[in-house]
């Protein structure tokens, strides 16, 4: 029964979001299709659609409101797992399948860059192995994983008073971030208590998660110059460690607070923001891409990918921006307002590098979901609309 677990634990966070994040292959440029990458950016589909289905169930159902969710949130998971998955397959022959180039590197590093990428996997797992087997607790617990616990025992979304265990009128304040619905979601699903999720299985994952989402910033800033990778992420897990100099901090969150949406915010959904827009200052015009192209021939016998490619690729970043825009929601309606004003910033100066207005464009388009959360946010606080 155990096995049958793990396996069902596999499928739903390794496996499915996986597969989603193969659905944006074809828009991202070869040096980005990687595997961290697609798995970074499945994640975020996955929380995109996490909202998009879960937040008319919890404004619109007051009973079994966890069954509603299931009935139509497993359905969706599987559809975009398996269009990314045929993507994948098709994707070897239409020239945009998997880049898996960086792995060559990897095998012919020197032995000081080997030595401090073990130190690294050392140290990442290191924090995984205590926070399993040394989880933390502290007064949010009694919201955030009550929460989650009451939407698998009882079947409703926040229409239960957590301190109390009565009911209570839809909490507007916190209904619209369903992290401890995607907790209790992966609890039914895969016949664990939500609490348990929460506490020892969520960690394992978003530990992980945040470490390759590094990875993939540190690929980019240090562009032509690999072997400082290793150090960087070596950099990065010490940072984490040692950053409890406070009990506010990312690292704090990152480590002892791991299962609530607020760590998630800080540690996922702004350094995903972070990430996407070095990619779009780093993207450049031409790409070995293997395409066959009439004038795409260079002096060494090889196809680029003419200039048109790379700036239709370039929207693959603006899509997964807007629905970063959106999956943020998932963790704080806070992390909405943080990723919106980052993406006008960041648009802003893009914009202005690249001389191009058509840049703002994209950029407020990418924040149209982000905005549509925040006005619904506001006129559920403000008694505006009633549920």
């Amino acid at each position: 029964m155990i096995a049958v677990k793990i396996l069902g634990l596999i499928l739903w966070l390794v496996v499915l979001p996986f597969c989603m994040g193969l659905n944006f292959t074809p828009l991202f440029q070869k040096r980005f299709r990687n595997v961290g990458a697609v798995f970074a950016a499945g994640y975020i589909l996955f929380f995109a659609a996490l909202e998009i289905v879960g937040i008319p169930v919890v404004l619109f159902t007051v009973y079994h409101g966890l069954t509603t969710f299931v009935k139509w949130f497993t359905p969706v998971i599987f559809v975009l797992s398996l269009t990314g998955a045929g993507i994948a397959l098709c994707g070897k022959k239409r020239g945009y399948g998997l880049n898996f180039d960086g792995f060559s590197p990897l095998m012919e590093s020197s032995l000081e860059e080997k030595i401090m990428l073990a130190l690294f996997l050392t140290l990442a797992g290191f924090q995984m192995y205590m926070s399993f087997t040394r989880a933390s607790f502290d007064g949010d617990d009694a919201y955030y994983g009550v929460q989650a616990l009451i939407a698998q025992q009882v079947d409703t979304l926040y229409r239960v008073n957590p301190y109390t265990g009565r009911s209570a009128p839809l909490d507007v304040r916190h209904a619209l971030a369903l992290f401890p619905v995607w907790e209790a979601y992966l609890g039914r699903m895969c016949k664990i208590h939500a609490t348990i999720i929460a506490h020892s299985v969520v960690p394992l994952v978003l530990i992980p998660l945040t470490y390759v989402l590094y990875f993939q910033i540190g690929k980019v800033l240090l562009e032509g110059k690999k072997r400082l990778l290793p150090m960087f992420m070596v950099l990065i897990a010490l940072w984490q460690l040692f950053g409890n100099i406070s009990i506010y901090t990312v690292e704090t969150f990152f480590l002892t607070r791991t299962w609530q949406g607020k760590s998630f915010a800080g540690n996922f959904v702004i350094p995903a923001v972070l990430w996407i827009f070095l990619c779009l200052f780093a993207s450049k015009e031409t790409e070995e891409e293997g395409l066959i192209a009439p004038k795409g021939m260079n002096n060494q016998g090889k196809w680029i990918e003419r200039p048109e490619h790379g700036r239709r690729r370039k929207k693959g970043f603006w899509v997964l921006l807007a629905c970063l825009n959106l999956a943020g929601g998932a963790s704080s309606s806070l992390a909405i307002l943080l990723s919106c004003l980052m993406t006008a910033g960041f648009g802003l100066l893009l914009a202005i590098r690249e001389r191009r207005i058509g840049i703002l464009i994209k950029a407020g388009f990418s924040c149209i979901p982000g905005g549509v959360y925040v006005l619904l946010y506001l006129a559920l606080t403000h008694g505006i609309f009633v549920p």
